[in-house]
């Protein structure tokens, strides 16, 4: 290994985390739209290449557990390209968390002493073994689909994809999400499904509420982050915090997140 390879390795990971950052981006805007609007399938190409490239760039740094991933992923795409899998909403989902992870992985690598595979070996076995079962099942969860595992569809007359149609005689409704005492990883991604769900069912606003939230680790961190984004890339719903425990304000002050939110009328942050 020549003396220079510290920095050639320093450089080859700032390429794969842009390298996953752009097609991530592309990845998530793709499959909201496909969500929107299934019957449109032009954009399979554009993902399968976007997943095989993520593939690409994590092999070449040895990031094995985003090798795992992404590969699935490419298959889900070329199996919906060739007929063979009908991306429903649920299968849309497990697709999403996909992309999450990946960033996850992504973003943990900027730290040199993190242990990725020991991090995130577990999790991308689990959502690799989802995608698996996804193509066997031709794009069914598991062996029924039901209420708890399919979303429900829209109701006849409205258009999720148009915000437009949400306003008006039919105005959407607000929806509440309460955030519990630590919001550790197994509770982001809670949270995160109900919102997927209450962004899915149209409401509008969508407000977090933290007033019982006392600590949060890296994934809870990022569900707070993550939320606004995708808001931003649909243009709805507004995301509205109804309460912030003293801890909370702290945060939200130090990583600037509190301004990514609407803040509730009488809510905590507002001395209410």
């Amino acid at each position: 290994m020549s003396s220079g390879s510290g920095l050639e390795d320093l450089s080859l990971m700032e390429l794969f985390r842009s390298e996953v950052e752009a097609h991530s981006e592309a990845l998530s805007a793709a499959l909201l739209a496909l969500e929107r609007s299934p019957e449109d399938i032009s954009r399979l190409d554009a993902m399968m290449r976007a997943a095989h490239s993520i593939k690409g760039a994590a092999r070449v740094v040895g990031v094995d557990a985003m090798v795992g991933v992404s590969h699935a992923m490419e298959d889900c795409f070329v199996a919906a390209q060739r007929g063979r899998l009908t991306l429903s909403p649920a299968g849309i989902d497990v697709l999403l968390r996909g992309v999450d992870l990946m960033g996850k992985i992504a973003a943990a690598s900027k730290d040199p002493q993190v242990d990725l595979m020991g991090r995130f070996d577990g999790p991308a076995r689990g959502l690799v073994a989802e995608l698996e079962s996804l193509l066997a099942g031709g794009g069914r969860i598991g062996d029924r689909p039901g209420p708890a595992t399919t979303p429900a569809p829209a109701p006849a007359g409205r258009s999720p994809a148009s915000p437009g149609a949400l306003r008006g005689a039919d105005a959407p409704s607000p929806a509440t999400i309460v955030a519990p005492e630590l919001l550790d990883e197994a509770a982001a991604e809670r949270l995160r499904r109900q919102y997927l769900d209450a962004q899915e069912r149209g409401c509008d606003p969508i407000r977090l509420d933290l007033r019982s939230t006392r600590d949060l680790d890296v994934q809870g961190l990022a569900l707070l982050a993550a939320m606004p984004r995708h808001a931003a890339q649909l243009g709805r719903p507004r995301l509205q915090l109804a309460g912030v425990s003293d801890e909370m304000e702290t945060v939200l002050g130090v990583t600037g997140l509190g301004g990514s939110y609407e803040a509730q009328a009488g809510s905590a942050r507002e001395g209410g």
